[in-house]
């Protein structure tokens, strides 16, 4: 039981540095802003679908 608490806390502890470590990297050069050119999809997860967006 203690190894199975101690697994899940080294994975969930490398995911959140991962994620930190991600959310800090620079976009690349020459990348373009989706959120202009995007007119939706059949994909409702994508958070740049217009049916995700709040509408005012």
């Amino acid at each position: 039981m203690i190894w199975a608490i101690l697994l899940f806390a080294v994975l969930a502890s490398l995911f959140g540095v991962g994620y930190y470590l991600n959310s800090k990297t620079p976009k690349p050069e020459g990348c373009k802003e989706l959120t202009e050119d995007c007119e939706g999809c059949k994909i409702t997860s994508c958070e740049l679908n217009p049916s995700r967006k709040e509408k005012l």
